[in-house]
């Protein structure tokens, strides 16, 4: 009995022993508490604080570890897709203005306009040569061209003067209706307003060149249409480049051109002659094979001085001369009163040209001159030919 109070006094005097360790081991020393001057609430705080900034911190890290999982999702399928679908091009950045330092627009300038003569296919229409620049620190957009017809005339052609029709080669016909600008008729031109539309871009600080294309209806000669036409049309023009939207324009002096060709035949006194000289020429060629072809077919030839003959009914209607290649007209068959109505002709072709302004452009002053000049020359013609 002695021995069990021994062994249970024993143990509880351990339990006691270990508590009292415990409890010595939780209380905070003297030193700390003095340390911060915390009181048995504050303590408590402070421990409820730690547990929820340790309950943050397992949060935010199990946060981190989901954004990364996804993340790396997100870029294993975009790996997928770029694998699976053709490549997408990079979006282009937006096209920057070229701007000037003064920051000024579009500026389109004149450098020189002109209409150049066409004597080797003088029978095709009038070419306009414009050459632009843009001064301006942006680029100009050309949206359309108003032709201004200031004034027209027509003034006949200076044609040719032949006893035959040549008949051999494809008749002559006015260009068709596919050029750039229509122009109307001399007869109802006048203050007349064609509109093109232009697709021309003029980068800023750059120039441009273009060509506008002159039409109008001519008629064809009489008595020689693969030759010449029957007129020409007169006209002086006023251009308007509009460009950009708010409709700046480009100033442009007046232009004279002539249709066909921009070249207006004048009549001199070395031209007259000379055509003259050749119809006489091709007159005697006729002449020389009509006889041979009669001489051939043994009959008598004829007497072109003294009785030529004055009608197709005086000589065979069969012959060849008279129609294979040529057709004679009725220059051929008075050649006198021929050259009489050629020389008519270019005194009236002078009279009207030196009616026109002396101040016209692009060359046209220099047709007025020489045309004035011929009509004193006329008379002398006159008497040469008599």
């Amino acid at each position: 009995m002695m021995d069990v109070l021994i062994g249970v006094s024993g143990a509880v005097i351990a339990a006691a022993i270990g508590a009292w360790a415990v409890l010595r081991a939780r209380r905070p020393r003297r030193a700390d508490v003095e340390a911060v001057d915390a009181t048995p609430l504050e303590i408590a705080r402070q421990h409820e604080r730690d547990a929820m900034q340790e309950f943050v911190r397992g949060h935010d890290e199990d946060a981190r570890r989901l954004m990364t999982e996804l993340q790396r999702a997100r870029d294993q399928a975009a790996r997928e897709r770029a694998t699976s679908q053709p490549p997408q091009p990079a979006p282009r950045a937006p096209a920057r203005r070229a701007v000037s330092p003064s920051g000024e627009g579009p500026r389109v300038e004149l450098i020189d306009v002109s209409v150049p003569d066409r004597p080797a296919r003088w029978m095709d229409p009038p070419v306009v040569d414009l050459k632009l620049r843009n001064r301006g620190g942006e680029s100009a957009v050309l949206k359309r061209m108003v032709v201004e017809v200031l004034w027209a005339c027509r003034i006949t052609a200076f044609g040719d003067l032949l006893p035959y029709a040549d008949t051999s080669g494809g008749v002559w016909l006015p260009p068709s209706a596919t050029y750039d600008v229509e122009l109307p008729e001399p007869e109802d031109a006048d203050g007349t307003r064609i509109t093109v539309g232009l697709s021309q871009v003029i980068g800023a600080g750059e120039a441009d060149r273009f060509h506008v294309r002159l039409n109008t209806e001519i008629p064809p000669g009489d008595d020689y249409p693969h030759e010449a036409p029957g007129a020409i049309s007169l006209y002086m023009l006023r251009l308007h480049v509009l460009y950009n939207a708010d409709d700046r324009q480009v100033k442009f002096r007046p232009l004279a051109v002539a249709c066909p060709g921009n070249l207006l035949p004048v009549p001199t006194k070395k031209a007259i002659r000379k055509r003259i000289t050749e119809f006489r020429a091709k007159v005697d060629e006729l002449r020389r094979r009509i006889d041979q072809e009669m001489a051939t077919r043994g009959m008598e030839p004829s007497d072109w001085i003294a009785n030529p003959p004055r009608t197709p009914g005086d000589l065979p209607a069969d012959l060849d001369a008279l129609s294979r290649g040529y057709r004679v007209n009725a220059n051929f068959w008075d050649p006198k009163g021929a050259i009489r109505l050629f020389l008519d002709d270019a005194e009236r072709i002078c009279r009207e040209i030196s009616q026109l302004p002396l101040n016209l452009p692009d060359g046209l002053d220099r047709a007025v001159s020489v045309a004035r000049t011929t009509l004193g020359e006329l008379p002398a013609l006159r008497r040469e030919n008599s």
